[in-house]
Parts: C-alpha cells; sequence; structure tokens
C-alpha cells in the first residue's frame, strides 16, 4: 500500500510519461534513417573492396605481361645460347682452332647479362638467379680451361675431363630446366587468380544488385508503416490532452480514496524507513493506539517497542532484523522475517497497558530490493479480556460436563475424601520440617489415590493439577540431592485445594447440588429400602401376638430390617469404578473387561464404602493395567479377546473376605524377584518362598512398570491398599490358584480382608 504522499510523484512522472509519447513518435522515422545510412554503408563498403579487387586483377595481368614472358623469354635464350657454346667448344677441340673460344666467350657474357636482366625484373627470385650465374660461370670457366688445355696438349686423362665438363653441363641445364618450370607454375597461378577475381566481382555485382533490390523493399514497407503510424500519432496527440486529464481525475481519485481509507481505517498503519525511521504518512489511527500525534519520523524502537513486555533480546533482534532487511534482497527478508515480533504488552505513559498485534510487509523495486517495510498495528487489548473469560468460560463448562457425569453421591463422596486427603498432606507437611522418606511416602500415596479417584469420575482438569503435585512427591522420593522446601510443598498442595474447591464450588453453587444426596452423612443418617421398612411395619401389625411363632417371625423379619439399615450393595458401591474400566481399557489399548461381582449375600455399611472406593479404584486399574493382555496377545494364548476380572465376598471366621482375580497373564514372580535385588530389598543369595516373593509388590515405591504413566508405573498402587486396609484394622495378601511352584509366571488372587463389622449377611 502506497502511501498519499507518494502518489503526487507517481501522477507527475505519469505526466512526464504522456509528455514524452510525442518524441516517442520519432522512433520509426529515426529507424529507416538508420537502416538507409547502414544501407549505403555496406554499398560502398562492397564497392570498395570490388573496385580493389578490380585494380588488383589489373595488376596481376600486367605481372603477367611485364614479369613472367620476358623471363621465359630470356630464360629460353640461354638455353639456346648454353647449345651454341658447347658447340663452340666441340669446334675448338675438334678443329685446333683457339676462335670458337672467343666466339664461345662473347655468348658467356651474353648470356651473364640477360641473367642480371632476369634477377632485376624478378627479384622475388634473387637468390636462385644468382645460383644459376655462379653454375653458368663455373662450367663456362671449367669448358674453357679444358679447351685451352687440350690444345696445349697438357690434359693428360682428356676423357676424365670431358665427362667432368658433362657432368656440369647437365646440372646447369637442369637447373635452368627447373627454374624455367617454376616461373612457369607462377605464371599459372597468377593466371587463376586473376580469373578467380574477375569471377567473385561478377558475384559481388549480383549480389550489390540483390541487395538494392531488398533495400528498396524494406524501404517501401518502412515509409509504408511510417505513414500508418504517423496517421495514429496524429489521432493520439489529438486525444492526449484528453486523455491526461482523465488519467490525472483518476490518479486524484485514489490518491482522495487512500487518503480516506488511512483516516477512517480501525487499525495502524505506517511504513518504516531506512533508519528504522517512521514515514511523515501513516494511518490516523496510529494515534489512537499509542495516544500520541508525534509518530511521523519519530525511530520506530522508540514509539512501538518502548515500556513493552518484550526483553532486551526481543528488542535487539528486532532492530538489527529491521535494519537488515530494508536495503537488501527480498530473500533477505525470508530469512530474518522470524525476528519480527508479532505480539506484545506495551503501558504508555499514562499508565494504560494495551496488548498489540504486529503484521510485517515489505515493500519492494523492480529488481526486488527491499525499500521499506509496511507495518500494521492492531490494539487486541479488549480481544484479550474476551479470549481470557471465553477460556475461564470453556473450563468452568467442561467441569461442569465432568460433574454432571458423576452422582451426586459419588461426588459428595469423592469431594469429601480428597478434602481428608489434602488435610492429612497438610499435617504431614507442617510436622515435617526435614526430609522424611516415610512421610513423603503418605504424601505420594494420598496424592495418588486423588488422582485415581479423579480419574476415576473423569475429573480430569483435577486430574491434571494433581498430577503435579504427585510428580513433585515422587522427585522428592527418588532424588536424594532435592530439597525438602515445606513453603513450597504447602502452596503446592494449596493449589489441589484449590482445584477441589473450584469443583465444589461449582457443583453446590452453579448446578445447586448441595450435600450428599439421598445418603447424607453416613454417620448421622442411615438408609434402608422404604418397602424393606412398610414390609416390617406390616409384620409387626399382622403378628399375632397370642402366636409365639407368628411374633418370633415377625420379630426376625424386623431383625433382619434394622441389620440392613445403613449398609449398601457392594455392586452399588464399586459402580463408578466399573463403569470408568472401558475408558481406561480404551487408554490402554485394551478391550472393555468383562467384571463380575459375587456378594454372596453380603452387604457392607455406609462407613466402609469411602474405604472399598479407594481401596478397589487401585486394585481394578492394577487389573487392568498389569495383569489383562491385549486382545491380539490373549488371542494368541488361546483366550478370548476380552478379560474377564471376578470378585467374590464372603463373611466368616469374624471377618469380612474380599477375593479379587483376573484371567491375564498373571503374576511375574521372577521379575518381582529381580527388581528387589535390584532396588536392594533382596540380596542375591537369599531365597525366600514364591508367596514371600509375590508379597513384595506390597512394598512402598515397589513397581516392575518399565516406564512411568498416569495409570500405573510410580509403585504406589499396592502399598496404598495396603495402607488403607491396615489403618482399619484389615490387610490383603497374595495368594497363588495354580500348582505351578518353580513357575516364573503364576496364576493368583488378591485377598482382601476387614473386621466383621463393616459388613452384614442379607
Amino acid at each position: 500500500m502506497q502511501s498519499p504522499a507518494e502518489l503526487p510523484n507517481k501522477q507527475t512522472a505519469s505526466g512526464h510519461e504522456a509528455a514524452g509519447a510525442a518524441p516517442s513518435t520519432a522512433n520509426p522515422m529515426r529507424k529507416i534513417i538508420f537502416m538507409v545510412g547502414v544501407a549505403i554503408f555496406v554499398f560502398l563498403a562492397v564497392t570498395s573492396y570490388s573496385v580493389r579487387q578490380s585494380f588488383q586483377s589489373s595488376d596481376q595481368l600486367s605481372a603477367i605481361k611485364d614479369l613472367y614472358f620476358p623471363v621465359l623469354q630470356k630464360i629460353e635464350a640461354n638455353i639456346v645460347r648454353l647449345d651454341k657454346m658447347e658447340e663452340l667448344f666441340m669446334r675448338s677441340v675438334m678443329l685446333g682452332d683457339h676462335d670458337p673460344l672467343d666466339e664461345a666467350e662473347d655468348f658467356y657474357k651474353k648470356g651473364d647479362e640477360v641473367f642480371v636482366e632476369i634477377e632485376q625484373i624478378y627479384p622475388e627470385r634473387t637468390k636462385e638467379i644468382r645460383a644459376l650465374r655462379e653454375e653458368y660461370k663455373q662450367y663456362n670457366a671449367m669448358a674453357l680451361q679444358t679447351a685451352e688445355d687440350f690444345l696445349k696438349n697438357k690434359i693428360a686423362n682428356m676423357p676424365e675431363q670431358t665427362k667432368r665438363m658433362n657432368k656440369t653441363l647437365n646440372a646447369l641445364r637442369e637447373s635452368i630446366k627447373n627454374f624455367r618450370e617454376s616461373s612457369y607454375q607462377n605464371f599459372v597461378k597468377t593466371l587463376a587468380q586473376s580469373q578467380q577475381t574477375v569471377k567473385l566481382n561478377l558475384y559481388m555485382g549480383i549480389a550489390l544488385g540483390v541487395m538494392n533490390l531488398i533495400f528498396m523493399g524494406v524501404l517501401v514497407f518502412f515509409i509504408r508503416n511510417n505513414v500508418a503510424m504517423m496517421a495514429v500519432i496524429a489521432e493520439q496527440n489529438a486525444t492526449l490532452e484528453k486523455r491526461v486529464a482523465e488519467r490525472t481525475a483518476q490518479l486524484r481519485q485514489k490518491t482522495n480514496d487512500i487518503q480516506a481509507m488511512l483516516q477512517n481505517m480501525p487499525q495502524g498503519v505506517m511504513t518504516v524507513l531506512p533508519g528504522g525511521v517512521i514515514h511523515p504518512e501513516y494511518s490516523a489511527y496510529m494515534e489512537t493506539i499509542f495516544e500520541t500525534k508525534d509518530i511521523g519520523g519519530r525511530n520506530l524502537t522508540q514509539l512501538v517497542f518502548t515500556n513493552t513486555s518484550l526483553g532486551s533480546n526481543d528488542l535487539s533482534q528486532v532492530d538489527a532484523a529491521v535494519g537488515s532487511c530494508i536495503g537488501e534482497d527480498m530473500m533477505n527478508y525470508e530469512f530474518n522475517s522470524h525476528l519480527l515480533v508479532t505480539d506484545f504488552n506495551i503501558t504508555l505513559p499514562n499508565g494504560a497497558v494495551k496488548s498489540l498485534s504486529l503484521s510485517w510487509s515489505p515493500i519492494a523495486d523492480e529488481n526486488d530490493t527491499v525499500e521499506k517495510l509496511m507495518l500494521c498495528v492492531r490494539d487486541v487489548t479488549e480481544l484479550k479480556r474476551l479470549e481470557g473469560e471465553a477460556g475461564a468460560q470453556k473450563r468452568e463448562l467442561e467441569i461442569i460436563g465432568e460433574i454432571l457425569a458423576v452422582s451426586q453421591e459419588k461426588f459428595q463422596d469423592f469431594i469429601e475424601s480428597a478434602y481428608t486427603f489434602v488435610a492429612e498432606n497438610e499435617e504431614i507437611i507442617r510436622k515435617a520440617p526435614q526430609k522424611d522418606l516415610d512421610a513423603i511416602g503418605l504424601l505420594f500415596r494420598n496424592m495418588h489415590t486423588i488422582k485415581g479417584n479423579a480419574r476415576t469420575y473423569g475429573l480430569l482438569n483435577m486430574t491434571n493439577v494433581v498430577h503435579e503435585t504427585e510428580q513433585e512427591y515422587d522427585d522428592l522420593r527418588k532424588d536424594e540431592e532435592k530439597v525438602w522446601d515445606q513453603d513450597a510443598l504447602l502452596n503446592q498442595l494449596a493449589l489441589v485445594h484449590a482445584s477441589v474447591d473450584e469443583y465444589h464450588k461449582i457443583n453446590d453453587v452453579k448446578l445447586g447440588r448441595k450435600g450428599p444426596g439421598r445418603r447424607g452423612n453416613v454417620e448421622r443418617f442411615l438408609m434402608v429400602d422404604k418397602d424393606q421398612v412398610a414390609r416390617a411395619m406390616e409384620l409387626v401389625k399382622a403378628a399375632n401376638t397370642g402366636d409365639l411363632a407368628d411374633a418370633r417371625k415377625a420379630l426376625s423379619e424386623v431383625e433382619r430390617t434394622l441389620r440392613l439399615i445403613g449398609t449398601e450393595k457392594i455392586d452399588v458401591v464399586l459402580a463408578g469404578i466399573v463403569e470408568s474400566m472401558p475408558s481406561l481399557a480404551k487408554e490402554l489399548g485394551k478391550e472393555a473387561p468383562q467384571i463380575s461381582i459375587a456378594d454372596n449375600g453380603i452387604v457392607v455399611r455406609n462407613q466402609t464404602i469411602g474405604l472399598l472406593k479407594n481401596v478397589f479404584t487401585h486394585l481394578f486399574r492394577n487389573s487392568m493395567d498389569h495383569g489383562l493382555e491385549t486382545a491380539e496377545v490373549r488371542q494368541a494364548a488361546g483366550k478370548s479377546p476380552v478379560g474377564h476380572i471376578q470378585l467374590a465376598a464372603a463373611l466368616d471366621a469374624g471377618q469380612l473376605t474380599l477375593k479379587l482375580h483376573d484371567d491375564g497373564r498373571g503374576l511375574a514372580v521372577g521379575r518381582i524377584r529381580q527388581k528387589a535385588i535390584e532396588n536392594g530389598v533382596l540380596s542375591e543369595g537369599e531365597t525366600p518362598s514364591p508367596e514371600e516373593i509375590a508379597n513384595l509388590i506390597f512394598a512402598s515405591g515397589f513397581s516392575t512398570a518399565d516406564k512411568v504413566t498416569e495409570v500405573s508405573g510410580r509403585g504406589v498402587g499396592m502399598d496404598a491398599v495396603r495402607g488403607f486396609l491396615q489403618k482399619e484394622g484389615g490387610d490383603v495378601a497374595i495368594r497363588f490358584t495354580d500348582n505351578n511352584a518353580g513357575s516364573d509366571q503364576r496364576a493368583f488372587e488378591l485377598v482382601i480382608t476387614l473386621p466383621e463389622k463393616f459388613a452384614v449377611k442379607a
């Protein structure tokens, strides 16, 4: 987006462009003049070359006339003289006369002069001609000396001397012949070159003619186009002023539109120039956002990033990124744009705090170089506030949904037990001024139980808070160097208490589900089925007091009814836990188990309901996680893909017995023994019985899990179970149900015992 200040420059440029349209119409004429000049230049060049070649051809013919013909004539004349000299030498010897020698000398001198003339005519072969003169001279001297010696009878071996003279003569003749042949070859070559030059001149003449025809055609074409173009230009010139006026009006309208947009848009828009300077033109809303009119020409950092929530490192990155982007290639902006912050809070001079959202865009030229940056600023303070409120409302709705999925009685039981565990943990922390592993174990057990119950009822928001506190206790338990910080632990526990309070408040205030529901406080109220009470009253009224048997029957029925007051069936007590098993199975990637509860006519008193829920929350989850296998593993072992968990109750010998069994993989006795050795609970030499090894799983912090999950693996489940039971006078133990005494994997059942007072035979 361009600022209004930049638009007049564009308008001026458009005016120049329109004004420059008239000179541009001269371009076709300039092209024609240029092409005519080029054609004339080419024509002159080719003509000059042709004339020069003609002169060269004439020179070559002149050379043939003035050089080769005289040379060949003189060479032939010297050959004749040489033959004549041979004849004269022979005549002098045969006649014994000295006069032929004088005549031969005249021929020699004439021939030598001819060689001098040839040298002057044919200077290119001076060296060869002088060699011929020297041979000619040697032959003449040898023949003359031989003839004189013969005349004076001085030659002893005439045949030998004659042989040498003939040899010299033959050599001379051969040299002259070769010279004549080479001269003739030069003559033939020169003549051929002359003929080629003539042909070339002919072709060039034809080419010049064709070029002239083409040139004339092109010239006519351009002249024709130029005439048409001149007509178009004349038409354009006639409407130029009108079009310029229209263009100016359009630009003025665009400028006004942009100005109106900048003045009225509810968003801050400005451009950042080199050096981080803000352009004088910006949207009016910028003044509303920053509550100042001093914006144009200021430094970007001073206006936008002073007194913000950004750290010094973020500010330096923004400053460096702006400086490295402006004036550089667009690619440089792509590399550094992640350093340009987009959200922060700013404190204005009047103390107002605003949340701002920034959007950066590069403005590049035709060379893809970033000239400046456009920055859009939005005030999102109100939006952030609404988002916060929406987030809180969303969380409250989520919690309401979680609470409504739990019955009023079960939820109240959970809240009461959670408050109890939190209060117990607070008391433990306050009474332990220093690190105590036993105290930490109790803290961990209580928090793990709250988390287990919360997950059972699907109270996930609370589960997350409790999990963090549980993790803190776990770190204290495992890390010897972690310091016991009483205040920090109390603060952490306060977060759990606040989470329980939040759920409690929403349940009581938002949902209006105050109180424990139909059961009430079990210490003050008892529960019995209305039909049972009505039936007992009917029996009492109908009993015949005179009939002892009838009276005893009525009393027995009333006694039974009174005995059942304040009791609950076991399957009803554990219903919430059973209902949570399918979701837990899905989380573990297993099939939802089949759960069977055989109460054998035994009901439990209301006072023990909380205890049983805490105990079986751990036991059912432990059976689901460690006992039952996945469907694939079970089918491979020949089992049904759906696991089976069984619970049976019995009341005998002054105690309540609950036996829990599943058809899973059994207890890994060998694995428990190995883990006990690794943890120092057993030594390598000890040989405890399988039962003693199995019961090590109830030791504090003992676990065979390979990894810690939110379901299990911290070694607290079975420890918590034994702690809950022993606190109420009960206990738990493992009893093997197979005869595989030496096996590492044993089938077993958990035997839970409680005092008889906690149950009644219906």
